[in-house]
């Protein structure tokens, strides 16, 4: 191939490379022969050899002129075979040992952690027993007595009558005296409210509108709760609401079924000689006007309809998610003992309808212990119900009647037939043992009357029945035994049994 570059083509090979050194050495002014030494020298002799043996493996197969034996070739074909094969044979081998070794230890570490986890998990147990043992040697045995009465209705006699009012102030203490023994026994005493306390312009029947006066009297002879959510705690609107609710806190009486605003709780757990036992209060709802909630007909506002506790007939449904979320509530509280009081049922009437019966089993399903309620004016059945699932039993008491009022039966017009001056005072005993067993050990049904006479003016006192005799001699009132026994055999009539049935099935276990 011609060259283009007008340089000489370079000389191939070994001595094309000496060639170029001699010149070099000539350039430099030196002599070939001083620069090659020996250890050059035999550097190149292997150079040489190298390229030789690199260049002749590059010949043709047949270069020489003599073809290679083909069973020679076949032969060592088949021992670069059998190497391969014992390379992949010893390949697999290190691999299926190293798989192994690491099955086996996978294996060995699991037994180990499977060992630790067991001697955890013993551990464990061991620790929650010791804890358990230590808890329940801290669980201190207790009992607590609760007290629940009726409606206390404020009537227009007990704003207008000398007994009560001398011109300037009021005073209802005289009115529970031969209660105050029975409140002050308990160790937590409860009774539904049904008005609201106004700071002036009293009332009564349709809108009762109470002077502070009556909360006095109640916190003066041992009443500790009032149940507010009730069909006349809306009768001054609200002002009257808030107004009630202050006034309580300030005679230190605690309430529930209301509140001040929608981020305080619709419930209270109350620690009663270390028990703790939780409230709730609900009553009915009215038919809606102008597209608000109400009650007893009066439409609640907006910044109220969410303040008051209610739920309506057509709809259990929202009562029940409501208890379920205060149940989810007063469990984080740790609540031991749950009582529902009810604002419900019709007026006058002495058995319960079938929508208190649906609402009372499922309030029992959800875990209540007891249900004691009002409003009728009457008292109605009591009852032990039991859960669907068997497992759980709640006492019912599905009215308890008038505590105070002036419902007379000769104001009547034959509605009532004397029932309206009747009620109930229930009284629980609840004990918890050191191992923290909740048990209801105790219920007492005690008949109220209240005493009427009008010499010289209205004169009112609630008596409680529960040991007639001593009552009449106690009281120094004539003429009330006749009374006292009509009452008495009314009460009886309607809850002798279903108070029998519960007594009966005491102890309870809850």
């Amino acid at each position: 191939m011609e060259d283009y570059s007008g340089r000489k083509p370079k000389k191939d090979g070994i001595k094309a490379h000496k060639a170029a050194q001699q010149r070099k050495g000539d350039w430099l002014g030196r002599s070939a022969a001083k620069k090659e030494r020996k250890p050059q020298r035999e550097h190149t002799v292997r150079l040489e050899e190298d390229f030789r043996e690199r260049h002749t493996a590059r010949e043709p197969r047949y270069a020489g002129g003599e073809q290679p034996d083909r069973e020679d070739r076949r032969k060592k074909e088949a021992a670069r075979q059998k190497r391969r094969q014992r390379r992949q044979i010893r390949r697999l081998i290190t691999v299926g040992a190293l798989a192994l070794a690491l099955i086996l230890t996978s294996l060995l570490v699991k037994a180990a952690v499977k060992g630790i986890s067991k001697k955890t998990q013993e551990a464990k147990a061991k620790a929650e027993a010791l804890e358990l043992e230590k808890k329940e040697s801290k669980i201190k045995e207790a009992s607590a007595v609760i007290t629940t009465a009726g409606d206390v209705i404020m009537h227009r006699p007990f704003l207008e009558s000398s007994t009560y009012y001398n011109g300037e102030d009021y005073d209802y203490n005289a009115i529970f005296t031969y209660m105050k023994e029975i409140y002050e026994a308990a160790d937590f005493t409860a009774l539904t409210t049904e008005y609201a306390l106004t700071d002036g312009n009293y009332s009564g029947y349709p809108n009762f509108c109470s002077p502070d006066a009556i909360a006095d009297a109640l916190a003066a002879n041992g009443v500790d709760m009032c149940m507010l959510a009730n069909n006349h705690i809306y009768d001054n609107g609200d002002e009257g609401l808030q107004r009630t609710m202050d006034v309580l806190t300030q005679k230190n009486l605690l309430y529930t079924g209301a509140r001040k605003s929608e981020k305080d709780k619709k419930y209270i757990v109350q620690d009663i000689n270390g028990i703790k036992v939780g409230f709730f209060n609900y009553v009915y709802e009215t038919e809606v006007v102008d597209g608000l909630k109400s009650i007893n007909g009066i439409a609640v506002s907006e910044e109220s309809e969410n303040l008051i506790n209610s739920f309506q007939e057509a709809d259990p449904q929202s009562l029940y998610n409501d208890v379920k979320e205060i149940l989810a509530g007063m469990k984080e509280e740790g609540v031991e003992y749950i009582i529902a009081y009810m604002h419900w049922g019709v007026e006058y009437q002495t058995q319960e309808n079938s929508y208190q019966d649906a609402i009372a089993k499922e309030l029992c399903d959800m875990g209540i212990d007891a249900l004691i309620a009002s409003h009728p004016h009457v008292i109605q059945p009591v009852d032990l119900l039991e859960s669907s699932d068997g497992k759980h039993k709640m006492v019912c008491a599905y009215a308890i009647g008038n505590h105070l009022s002036n419902q007379r039966t000769e104001y009547m017009d034959g509605l009532t037939d004397g029932y309206s001056e009747d009620g109930m005072v229930v009284t629980l005993t609840i004990h918890r043992d050191t191992k923290g067993k909740i048990t209801l050990e105790k219920a007492d049904f005690t008949p109220t009357w209240v005493y009427h006479d009008q010499d010289p003016d209205d004169e009112y006192f609630i008596l409680p029945l529960g040991h007639p005799e001593e009552i009449k001699e106690a009281a120094g009132l004539d003429n009330i035994k006749e009374d006292v026994d009509d009452s008495l055999e009314r009460t009886n009539g309607i809850v002798g049994e279903g108070v029998k049935k519960v007594q009966e099935a005491l102890p309870l276990e809850q």
